[in-house]
This record gives structure tokens, C-alpha cells and sequence, in this order.
């Protein structure tokens, strides 16, 4: 851990101590236990490794995981207080800004690789051999007005398509490769572990529309609400501690990852070994959610600039 993020959870600590009558874990140490809403997708193993080191139990948490479909459906329940914590990607989140909702980012979980880690996929003899080709198709996604359709149609209009006359479906991704198996879509976009499921089931990958659009993105954001931040200050600073110490563990031991991976999300260990892992943890990227907030408005996601201040305001600064 780096000095800069050392001081600056101490710093953290140290004001949300000052506030501690507001909520949360109290100063005697109290273990509190939160819900953490995440997707059924690889990454989701680093908070698996935080719970098996006991990191978060070192932190006085006790972290229950929930998964969802995507980030735009955490976002209501982080809201609600039914979550007290969830991942989320950064056009979800802006999105929710946009709308009047309080959701903050407190700090980094995943990042796109050079190389990608979403992928579209296709038929081999669909016809579809670049992101241009993409128009005039029906593209399945998880979570529509996203981070897949977001990037997809930047990348179709950097190809030189016309990014409007993509048709995008939503659906979960363990049921994408059926649907295109079916044809009932003619093309999906999907992360791992179902992108090597389904390129090893026959299908091509047409391209990675996320290094195309917003190359090194945050594939997804840790947040929480305003309200836990100001009714309980010290359990946040905790779990910021915490997730920023499980995600070095993470990215410094990816065996042990595809190994929980493999138990606790029903992977084959094969699969799990094959896999490609994103970057976990380190800065907020904030240059490449400013680059997600203006592609919003360039695509019709939202109508007035990105408030990436809001949604970054609480996020610890780390280096």
C-alpha cells in the first residue's frame, strides 16, 4: 500500500471518528455487518478473497454478497438502504447523479485491460467481422443505457457506423450464449467468465469495444449512498480501508482468485484458469469517467454535463 493511500485512510478514520455519534460502527470496534451488492462475474471473487483473509473482519465488517444483473439495478437498493455498499460501472452511477440520486463512488474496485475485457461476440458466419458491421443488428447487453451500449456505439462510430441503427436487448449475461445460439440476437457483449465460455462454445469476438472507446476504463466503481456516508461515517471509512487492502491482495495473488473463483461462483477450474483478470484496484481513474460523462451526452444518456464531482467527492485519494 502506498503512502499516499495509507495517509489518506488514516485521514478518513480519523474524521469519520470525530462523527462517530452520527451511525455506523461505534469506537468501541463493534463488528458491523453490510450488504454488498456485485454481479455473478469474475472479479466478484476479490470481495470472496477479502472474506476468506479475514480482511474485512480486521476492518470490524462483516460483508454479506449479493449479486444482481447490473449496476443500474444495485443502484435503487443502495439507495433504499436495503445495500449498504455495491459495484457499479461509471455510466450507471452517472446516470443515477443525473437523476437526482446521491450515489457516491468511496473508492476503485476494477479496470479494463489493455487488451479487453469485454467482448462482443458473434456467429462465425454472421457477417459481422467489425464493430461497423454491428448496425442494423440486434446487440444483447446487460443492463441497457450502460457502460456495454455506451461503448459499443462509440466504437460502431469510430468504425465508421452509424452507432443509431444498433438494436440493443437487455438480458442477463448466463443467458446470452443460448439467445445467440437461438438467434434471437446476433450478437452479445459480455466479460468473464462468459466470454470465454461462450468463444470456446464457437463463437468469434468481433471486438473489444471498451479499448476502442475509453481505453483503461473503471469496468466498475465501489459506492455507497450519501446518506450511510453521513449516518455512518466510520463503517464507510472501513470498508474503504478494507476494499482498497482486498484489492491489492487480489491483483498480487491472481492463483488464489481463479481458485475461490471457481468455488464460489460454480466455475469450472479450468475455466477459472483461462480466464482473463481485470485490474483491480489502485487511483480513481477520474480522466476516464470525465471521458464516460461526455460520451453520455454526445449519445443521449443523459442531457446536461456529467456531474463526475458529485460522484467522486467522497473517494479517497490514492496514488
Amino acid at each position: 500500500m502506498s503512502t499516499t493511500r495509507k495517509l489518506a485512510t488514516s485521514a478518513i478514520a480519523s474524521f469519520s471518528l470525530a462523527l462517530a455519534a452520527c451511525g455506523g460502527q461505534d469506537a468501541s470496534g463493534e463488528q458491523a455487518t453490510v450488504k454488498v451488492g456485485t454481479l455473478p462475474i469474475m472479479p466478484t471473487a476479490a470481495m470472496y478473497i477479502g472474506i476468506e483473509q479475514g480482511i474485512f473482519a480486521k476492518h470490524h465488517l462483516d460483508v454479506q454478497i449479493e449479486t444482481g444483473q447490473g449496476g443500474a439495478a444495485l443502484v435503487p437498493a443502495v439507495m433504499s438502504g436495503t445495500m449498504d455498499f455495491a459495484t457499479g460501472n461509471p455510466t450507471s452511477l452517472l446516470t443515477a447523479r443525473d437523476r437526482g440520486m446521491d450515489v457516491r463512488v468511496i473508492t476503485s474496485y476494477t479496470y479494463d485491460t489493455p487488451d479487453g475485457v469485454h467482448a462482443v461476440l458473434a456467429k462465425t458466419d454472421s457477417g459481422i467481422e467489425s464493430m461497423k458491421d454491428l448496425q442494423g443488428r440486434t446487440v444483447a447487453i446487460n443492463t441497457l443505457k450502460s457502460m456495454g451500449d455506451l461503448h459499443i456505439m462509440d466504437a460502431v462510430e469510430k468504425a465508421g457506423g452509424d452507432p443509431k441503427k444498433v438494436q440493443f436487448v437487455e438480458m442477463g449475461f448466463p443467458q446470452m450464449e443460448a439467445a445467440l445460439k437461438a438467434g434471437q440476437v446476433d450478437a452479445v457483449w459480455t466479460p468473464e467468465p462468459f466470454l470465454t465460455i461462450i468463444r470456446d462454445a464457437g463463437y468469434e469476438v468481433v471486438g473489444f469495444p471498451g479499448v476502442e472507446s475509453v481505453k483503461g476504463h473503471p469496468t466498475m466503481m465501489f459506492f455507497t449512498s450519501g446518506s450511510t456516508i453521513d449516518k455512518k461515517p466510520d463503517m464507510v471509512a472501513n470498508m474503504q480501508a478494507a476494499m482498497d487492502e482486498a484489492m491489492d491482495y487480489a491483483s498480487e495473488h491472481p492463483d488464489e482468485l481463479r481458485t475461490v473463483a471457481a468455488e464460489k461462483l460454480k466455475m469450472d477450474p479450468a475455466l477459472a484458469k483461462k480466464v482473463v483478470l481485470e485490474e483491480f484496484g489502485g487511483p480513481v481513474r477520474r480522466d476516464t469517467v470525465e471521458q464516460t460523462g461526455a460520451l453520455m451526452v454526445k449519445y443521449g444518456f443523459i442531457q446536461k454535463e456529467a456531474d463526475v464531482d458529485g460522484l467522486l467527492q467522497s473517494a479517497a485519494k490514492k496514488e
